[in-house]
């Protein structure tokens, strides 16, 4: 199991940081092409928009595998560390449930528009909105493995 989600992971990755790229290349030379050659890439603005809602969506899964995700945790720290970690599980759980809602809409949503294309690319909207349920599914895929590393320091009896 460790392969494949390391696996995953290195795909993620090398997405996530393609799309990013691709994104800033197709930005930049489309104000090359706006401002200095006046002759401007006509599908580079939504390219770069539909790469980075994916880069984003993956993102956000990378973050998450690290548990790097922003938390206000003043008055969780206030409380004993077995509270904390409980309270750290049921958010962990909870985020799977929503993430579980948004795998359902997004696939909703990409099937309702698999038949409408993009305006300059000429693309199914339905490539744009499946980012939804895949970056869903790879924070569904870590989260799981925090709330396991959680509950395997819960049960680690040197922990002080």
């Amino acid at each position: 199991m460790k392969k494949i989600t390391g696996y995953i992971d290195r795909v993620t990755d090398v997405f996530c940081i393609s799309l990013m790229s691709v994104a800033f290349l197709i930005t930049f030379f489309h104000i090359i092409g706006r401002y200095v050659l006046r002759n401007p890439i006509y599908f580079s603005e939504e390219l770069a928009r539909y790469c980075f809602i994916w880069a984003s969506m993956l993102g956000a899964a990378v973050v998450n595998r690290h548990d790097e995700h922003t938390s206000v945790t003043y008055f969780i720290n206030l409380l004993p560390p077995r509270v904390q970690d409980v309270i750290y599980i049921l958010r962990e759980l909870l985020i799977v449930v929503i993430l579980c809602v948004l795998i359902f809409q997004g696939i909703r949503l990409s099937y309702t528009m698999r038949t409408v294309q993009t305006a300059a690319l000429a693309l199914s909207w339905a490539l744009v909105y499946i980012s939804l349920p895949i970056g869903s599914a790879l924070m569904i895929i870590s989260t799981l493995h925090l709330i396991k590393e959680k509950i395997g320091e819960m049960l680690n009896p040197e922990r002080g």
